[in-house]
């Protein structure tokens, strides 16, 4: 995803706070800290080479975003999600995403179409193991899923809708999911963005909104079993 959220920066690419803020909102989304995990000032100042200024202004940016918390006597850490507020989350991904996709159905232009398939070719191609690094593969399918969902949304022409979305897709969980996600999981979502990428070429709004809808309920479902399952085990 190319736009808001899904702009991914290079580290401190800008320089400055702003440059503190992507670097550490990065990391988040890509799972280099997972949920619950403890934001350390000093360490994040010594790791980007910065004082503990601008990266106690990230992670107070970072909080009104819902990534972290920051509680009196804990400090910073990374939000984690109640299975009631991850049905609260995937219930308005589907609404809202599956609105963009029917928006995007008439106004798609031939080069974003291109660029889904491309997408969905990629995703393909990352077999289980392919990577040295596991979390190195996690990474890319996220990276790579996270620009297809994007790109649907760019296309449907509506910058208000792109905020909404920005705000609602937590993208914590989407690296849970992946991480989380079977051979087959993995090929039922890669299906599904093929008919998601057919229904758009076809210029199918209606059914372009219902696989979309399918789609995230589908992660839902999965994402709110694992985490019962972990939470079991835990006990």
């Amino acid at each position: 995803m190319r736009g808001g959220v899904w702009v991914v920066s290079e580290a401190l690419r800008d320089g400055g706070r702003s440059g503190v803020l992507e670097s550490i909102r990065h990391s988040i989304l890509v799972g280099e800290y997972g949920p619950g995990e403890r934001l350390v000032e000093e360490q994040l100042a010594r790791r980007l080479g910065v004082s503990r200024t601008p990266v106690r202004q990230a992670l107070a940016m970072l909080e009104a975003e819902g990534l972290v918390e920051i509680a009196p006597n804990r400090g910073a850490m990374v939000c984690g999600f109640t299975i009631e507020e991850v049905w609260d989350i995937y219930d308005l991904r589907a609404v809202l995403e599956g609105h963009a996709a029917r928006r995007a159905a008439a106004r798609i232009r031939a080069e974003e179409l291109e660029r889904l398939g491309a997408l969905c070719e990629q995703m393909e191609s990352v077999k289980p193991g392919g990577f040295g690094d596991r979390e190195e593969e996690i990474r890319c399918l996220v990276r790579l899923n996270n620009d297809f969902h994007g790109a649907i949304v760019e296309a449907s022409r509506n910058r208000r809708l792109r905020h909404l979305v920005q705000r609602t897709v937590q993208l914590p969980l989407v690296f849970k999911a992946f991480f989380w996600y079977t051979p087959e999981e993995r090929f039922i979502s890669n299906h599904y963005h093929r008919q998601i990428l057919r229904a758009l070429e076809q210029g199918d709004a209606e059914r372009a909104e219902i696989v979309m809808r399918e789609h995230v309920y589908e992660g839902r479902d999965f994402v709110i079993r694992a985490l019962e399952e972990e939470r079991e085990n835990e006990r």
